[in-house]
């Protein structure tokens, strides 16, 4: 198991400021009104994204367990049979690609409800996360 640990930049600061007080940020273009993922600095037509505050709240589209070597313990399965990944499409309607920690792969379904939270991989900035919801 590596020691891996997610690091602020000043680039990075206010998503994870936000990460710390439970609040998911994403990226819009104001020239357009796009959104885009948090690690988007332009959109396609070269316009400075802004940071926006989105609910948190999703749709599962798909996932796969990636059974070789864990970056970190908090993201594993249930069974601890590997680390399970997705792309949840936001309520918003943009798709993200997240870790889905602790949840039983066999148990989930396409167009489940998912909602984030936040986990400091060891013990290093807060990320974004998706569980089941309810």
């Amino acid at each position: 198991m590596s020691d891996f640990r997610i690091e602020r930049d000043e680039a990075s600061a206010p998503f994870f400021d936000a990460a710390r007080e439970g609040r998911l940020l994403v990226r819009r273009c104001d020239a357009c009104d796009a959104l885009y993922p948090p690690a988007q600095a332009t959109c396609p037509a070269g316009h400075e994204l802004a940071w926006v505050g989105v609910a948190g709240t999703a749709t599962l589209v798909t996932w796969t367990v990636d059974q070789g070597a864990s970056i970190s313990p908090e993201l594993a399965a249930a069974d601890g049979s590997g680390d399970v990944l997705g792309i949840v499409e936001l309520d918003e309607g943009l798709w993200l690609h997240a870790a889905l920690p602790g949840v039983d792969p066999a148990a989930l379904k396409a167009g489940q409800s998912m909602k984030v939270e936040f986990l400091a991989l060891g013990g290093g900035e807060p990320v974004p996360v998706f569980v089941p919801a309810g």
